[in-house]
């Protein structure tokens, strides 16, 4: 009796574990749908943002000040819409990233300067969101749902991957969007996954809050006391802050830099790096791919978790210096440009995972923006002044807020 007690237990238990297993397995692919999707949407715009202004007859000056408008936005309205998402729902401010993105998608249709610019605000809003409001109501429901805390660097690894699959996907759907039907169209076709993640949010997602107590001024006040308070934290914020306002700002200076110098002459008919942005923009998330691939490897010794980020941005210092070296060899920027994405694709697990951790869940949103605010005027700063430097000068300061990185985690 006693055997057989013991043998029902264990498959009662076996039977309980496959059951979380499963309904662990469903909340991921889920939430990695939605994730994706939302990502799909934003990866169509990347390679033609710039390429789109320029064929609307602006400048890089103007250019610049679009961009400046976007992360302004992303900088200040971003950062209490996060304290927001925390008081009344992760949930509903995934549907408002739909909605923000979607309207800004539109204005991109109209060649007028103050239309464009309005987008771009919009533009800032929506990514303010996206890489906050996703991630907090995943974190948040992975608890409540009672899973193991070690299974959310599954899900971020898998995500980043995942992301970089989607991201490729999407290079080629921009290119042949944009041959087909002029550098408007990928901004067109990206308000369908947009549209498709409203809809399953709506539908699949149960809400979460952080302390609905706290209005969003107290939730920013608490998540300023606690990064002035934590020194690891605040570390932790500078050095993402660094890292991402120096990818954002290759995000605006990786086309002009591939492109031929001027003065250069070109045979009538000749292909050039415009011909093909999306390609190269997929090659370079199958690079983010690698990066994560690797990290699901690294991250299986839980030991190793707080050194990775170590290694990726030193991979990135390098990387930025090697462009700043070999700035008129376009085959070694090249080169250095797939090295800096393959540590995005380490990044992005690596530190959602520490976060996941260390910040507490009450204010997650709202912290998340606040890291968010150095390196949106970082990015904002220096593309206002980019009309008076060159692209050698440009990347040489973004090697110093790598190294900055490396030194501050």
């Amino acid at each position: 009796r006693g055997e057989d007690a013991k043998q029902a237990k264990k498959e009662g238990n076996e039977s309980s574990g496959s059951k979380t297993s499963a309904r662990f397995q469903s909340f991921q692919r889920n939430y990695i749908l939605v994730f994706l999707l939302a990502m799909f949407a934003d990866w169509l715009q990347g390679p033609y943002v710039y390429e789109l202004y320029v064929s609307y007859g602006f400048d890089q000056a103007a250019i610049a000040e679009l961009f400046v408008c976007g992360f302004l936005s992303s900088m200040i309205v971003g950062t209490f819409v996060g304290g927001l998402a925390d008081k009344l729902g992760r949930r509903n401010a995934c549907i408002l990233y739909c909605l923000t993105y979607g309207i800004a998608c539109f204005t991109k249709l109209v060649n007028d300067y103050w239309v464009l610019m309005l987008g771009r605000f919009l533009s800032g809003v929506a990514t303010s969101l996206l890489f906050s409001v996703f991630e907090s109501w995943m974190v948040c429901e992975h608890k409540n749902q009672g899973f193991d805390p070690a299974l959310v660097g599954d899900t971020f690894s898998n995500a980043v991957f995942g992301n970089g699959l989607v991201a490729v996907v999407a290079g080629f759907v921009a290119n042949f969007a944009a041959n087909s039907y002029g550098n408007v169209a990928p901004f067109v076709v990206a308000i369908i996954p947009l549209a498709a993640v409203g809809i399953i949010c709506s539908t699949t997602w149960a809400e979460n809050y952080g302390n609905q107590s706290l209005n969003y001024l107290s939730s920013l006040r608490q998540g300023f006391d606690l990064v002035r308070n934590d020194s690891r934290i605040a570390a932790l914020g500078m050095a993402q802050s660094c890292f991402e306002g120096a990818m954002y700002t290759f995000v605006f200076m990786w086309t002009p830099a591939l492109k031929p110098q001027e003065g250069t002459i070109l045979v009538e008919g000749e292909e050039t790096v415009s011909d093909y942005l999306g390609t190269i923009f997929a090659v370079f998330m199958v690079c983010v791919m690698v990066g994560s691939s690797r990290f699901k490897i690294l991250a299986q010794r839980p030991k190793s978790l707080y050194s990775i980020p170590l290694y990726l941005h030193a991979a990135a210092f390098l990387s930025m210096a090697g462009v700043t070296l070999f700035m008129e060899n376009k085959t070694i920027v090249y080169g250095c440009f797939l090295v800096f994405e393959a540590s995005v694709g380490v990044f992005w697990p690596a530190y959602g995972t520490i976060k996941s951790e260390k910040i507490p869940e009450d204010i997650r949103s709202a912290v998340m923006n606040i890291f968010r605010i150095p390196l949106n005027a970082f990015v904002v700063l220096l593309l206002l002044k980019v009309k008076y430097l060159d692209s050698s000068t440009v990347f040489t300061i973004c090697s110093i807020a790598h190294g900055f990185a490396f030194i501050c985690y």
